[in-house]
């Protein structure tokens, strides 16, 4: 069954589809190994990870289609991606989309942010938004690329309208989105600085995403656990991702080496056995299909 179909099958089913954010193959190999029925790709973490720079719009699309390709082709559940405001205007939404699914990736989120798109908060108070017709007409140009290749292809609608012209915008432009076929809605957190803020709370919450009458990925507070978004009503949660611990594990263990001199044990006594490491990397498959090809 192709990924596509797998993760519009899981946003069928009952319940809350609880999805960590990557930023590799590793981590993402790390998230199916314990059972998670999808990942997703944050933008924001493989410029932490993989460009070393941050989320202010540095990375180029060919750049993040290529980190894509390697994480798709890593895992056998479906990998969503944030592909950003599209990286340009609607005819390179289309363009990037027609890319996307060409690497059997199974979603995406295309953002209501100006380009560059940028992690909110990081350049400014808030991010600055496109206006509705330039955010529709990228939405209708990623959706007829997902319908001309795979209609299975899900397509999220991200909306960072809310800090800086607050929920009724939200519910404006979710609601065209839906109208005009987007799968899911992802309604980004209030952020300290923007006049909106405290004014949404669990009940206004509920309120909004009922009032959008469609999927919706749980877009904060960030203490929202499964539970509560389950209560206001929200069909997927992502979780902040480990990029911070392994920046915590990966410092303490150089930290170590630099300070003694001395190698640290490499796996540790309280992780994993090597044998489950040599499981993560998918070794016993390559052993195997080496024994059965590799004839001399």
């Amino acid at each position: 069954m192709k990924k596509t179909t797998v993760l519009r099958n899981l946003l069928k089913n009952p319940g809350l589809l609880v999805v960590p954010n990557i930023f590799d193959s590793l981590t993402a190999r790390c998230a199916e190994a314990v059972g998670f029925k999808a990942v997703f790709m944050s933008g924001l973490a493989i410029r932490s990870a993989i460009f070393g720079v941050p989320d202010i719009g540095l990375a180029t699309a060919t750049e993040a289609v290529n980190i894509m390709r390697y994480i798709s082709n890593s895992v056998n559940i479906p990998l969503i991606v944030d592909a950003d405001d599209g990286y340009g205007n609607a005819l390179a939404a289309y363009q990037l989309t027609q890319a996307i699914i060409g690497l059997g990736v199974a979603g995406l989120f295309i953002d209501d942010q100006t380009n560059p798109s940028y992690c909110p908060g990081i350049l400014g108070p808030m991010p600055k938004v496109v206006s509705r017709n330039v955010f529709f007409g990228k939405i209708c140009a990623v959706l007829e690329a997902r319908n001309k290749l795979d209609k299975d292809f899900v397509v999220v609608a991200r909306i960072d309208a809310g800090n800086s012209l607050g929920d009724e915008e939200v519910l404006a432009r979710a609601k065209a989105c839906v109208k005009l076929g987007a799968d899911v809605i992802l309604p980004m957190p209030i952020l300290p600085t923007s006049k909106y803020f405290g004014k949404r709370n669990k009940e206004t919450i509920k309120q909004l995403y009922k009032a959008i009458g469609a999927p919706i990925w749980g877009g904060g507070p960030f203490e929202f656990t499964a539970k509560d978004y389950e209560e206001v009503g929200a069909k997927m949660m992502v979780s902040g991702g480990p990029l911070e611990a392994c920046e915590k594990a990966a410092l303490a263990y150089l930290q170590e080496f630099y300070d003694t001199g001395v190698i640290p044990t490499v796996v540790p006594p309280e992780g994993p056995s090597w044998d489950y490491y040599k499981k993560l990397k998918g070794l016993d498959f390559w052993a195997k299909l080496e024994k059965k090809y590799v004839l001399e």
